[in-house]
């Protein structure tokens, strides 16, 4: 920060900005709860650059988050001559990529990784979101016991303990092929293809752990334990 910076608190009640929502995975609207403004300018003042730090809440899901707004006065917008804002979200964020429900049936381990190979993807680190992908498939099929000397083997395991099919088994593999390659050759997928790789993961995620849980919970099954216990 230069000599001439300068730091202004400015309170803007009752004001909002329309950003992605981190919980609910869609634009939606958010009360600007503080705001801080850094300031400076060239030494000639021909120069002028301006960041501001907001606070903001999702007036949704009341999820509380961090928004920049940078401008600079030799970026302008070619119509009318105004600077140009940029809009930094902190976490970062996809449209359409909420977190996955019922998390906390996961492992405490595959709670970790999840949580950190999503994170990478919100912030658009390719090469390590390839890596923990693939981690995410390592550590379902070590926490399963799935029988196989190395992972390629260890995903047909998943197939022979009926946790996942055969199509899915093959599915997974390609997540494999990519982590290997994130990590031995450094190989940077596209944001295309992560976000199509971790819909994957988290499918395997839901079919393995989550959906057997939450159908616990459905009507039928609870009949259906009744009706073992009467047996007995």
């Amino acid at each position: 920060m230069s000599h001439t910076a300068k730091i202004e608190i400015k309170p803007r009640p009752g004001t909002t900005v329309i950003v992605i929502c981190g919980e609910c995975g869609r634009r939606t609207e958010h009360e600007v709860l503080t705001n801080v403004i850094s300031s400076d300018h060239s030494p000639d003042a021909d120069i002028y650059v301006s960041d501001e730090f907001l606070t903001i809440q999702c007036r949704g899901c009341k999820t509380v988050s961090f928004c920049k707004e940078g401008s600079c006065s030799e970026d302008t917008d070619p119509d009318d001559g105004q600077p140009i804002t940029t809009r930094t979200l902190f976490p970062g964020r996809i449209e359409g990529r909420p977190p996955l429900n019922d998390l906390y049936h996961l492992p405490y381990e595959l709670q970790t990784i999840y949580k950190e190979s999503r994170s990478a993807l919100m912030e658009g680190l390719s090469v390590l979101t390839g890596i923990r992908i693939r981690a995410i498939v390592e550590t379902v099929c070590r926490e399963k016991n799935s029988p196989g000397r190395d992972l390629a083997a260890k995903i047909g395991g998943l197939v022979t303990l009926n946790l996942i099919t055969q199509t899915e088994a093959e599915i997974l593999h390609d997540l494999r092929f990519m982590g290997n390659k994130a990590a031995h050759e450094v190989k940077a997928h596209s944001a295309q293809e992560l976000n199509l790789a971790f819909d994957v993961a988290e499918h395997l995620l839901k079919a393995v752990y989550i959906l057997p849980e939450q159908a616990k919970r459905l009507p039928s099954a609870s009949r259906r334990r009744n009706s073992e216990e009467d047996e007995l």
